[in-house]
């Protein structure tokens, strides 16, 4: 197995509106948000995607050029045929917490004032917590952006790789998850808020 690390939004804009990007939870998503009414995020997306050098991929009908048509694997050796990540071949069964345990009280209406994501977060700390062999959590950058992130880290399982960055935007998380954002996550058992 190869493991090549690489800074979140390594091949996009490295910093938009002064701000930096590439390595922060400014790459999650869509780091530049206005490029319809904002010509410099206009020019900084174009050279963005210019950079993939979209003209050597595809050909004048805009289909994948013969070379890269031919990479993907066939049959048995397509990552869905793979029984590791085909979700239906090794299932085991988690122990779940009953759901009811987590309720709010609604007293009246519009309090108390809780996010239903750090009410997820809850409960998925405690699947961790009950699962610790079998269950993972994926995508800390959905997890912290969407503020499940306190909740859900269990101090049973080991963090990310490597040291916390300069631009870390909280202390470093110890828990049973693993780096992966979303836009990279396409097959297996995948959980994120």
């Amino acid at each position: 197995m190869i493991v090549f690390r690489t800074p979140k939004g390594w091949t996009g804009p490295a910093s938009v509106d002064g701000l930096p990007v590439e390595g922060t939870f400014r790459a999650h998503q869509v780091p530049l948000s206005d490029p319809r009414h904002n010509p410099s995020h206009l020019a900084q997306l174009t050279e963005w995607l210019r950079s993939y050098r979209p003209e050597e991929l595809f050909d004048a009908t805009g289909a994948p050029v013969s070379d890269l048509a031919g990479m993907p694997p066939h049959g048995p050796r397509r990552m869905s045929a793979n029984p590791h990540a085909n979700g239906g071949e090794l299932l085991r069964d988690l122990v779940l917490p009953d759901f009811r345990d987590y309720a709010v009280e609604v007293g009246e209406p519009g309090r108390p004032v809780k996010e239903a994501t750090r009410i997820l977060g809850g409960w998925i700390r405690d699947v961790i917590r009950a699962n610790p062999d079998r269950f993972r959590l994926f995508g800390p950058d959905e997890v912290a952006s969407n503020a499940c992130r306190t909740p859900s880290r269990s101090p049973t399982a080991p963090g990310p790789p490597g040291p916390p960055t300069s631009t870390s935007t909280s202390p470093r998380p110890a828990g049973s998850w693993r780096s992966s954002p979303s836009t990279s996550a396409r097959a297996g058992s995948r959980a994120t808020c």
